[in-house]
Formats: structure tokens, sequence, C-alpha cells
């Protein structure tokens, strides 16, 4: 089943001497990834591939998750590829 997202937590409020010292380019992506209409967009094509997976089935990682992990795969351009030894 499709999962919307994680029951929020303000990590940084709890140690606030660890705000200071985000990215500031990861902080500026944050806010914009807040963006409802953003969100709905992508929500919608991720339930495009499978019909049933918005109410059936096992709970996905939520999301709003997912689309974080893609943004900092991009922007650290990333790999799924594991390096042979």
């Amino acid at each position: 089943m499709l999962m919307d997202c994680y029951a929020r937590e303000d990590v940084f409020a709890q140690v606030p001497e660890l705000a200071a010292e985000i990215d500031p380019v990861l902080s500026r992506l944050n806010v914009l990834l807040d963006d409802d209409e953003l969100y709905h967009q992508v929500r919608a094509d991720f339930g495009q591939r499978y019909q049933s997976m918005l109410v059936h089935g096992r709970h996905s990682t939520p999301v709003e998750v997912l689309l974080r992990m893609l943004i900092l795969k991009h922007l650290y351009q990333w790999s799924c590829e594991v390096p042979h030894a």
C-alpha cells in the first residue's frame, strides 16, 4: 500500500546546535519539497504503475521519503550499482 509520509518529527528541534551545520542546499530543498502540489503529482505518478498499490499490499516507503531519496541520489550523483571488490 502506498504510504504518504511518516509521522512528522522535527529532529533538529531536539538538537538545535546541529541545525546550523546542515548543508544550505539541503535546507532550501527541504522547503521546496514541502510543496503539496509537487507531492501530489509525484504520488500520482507512483500510483499509476500499479493501481492496486494505492490501497492494497504491504506499506511502502512513504512517497515523501522516496522523493527526497531520489533528489539526493541525483544531487550527489549516487548510483545503485554495487562496486565490485
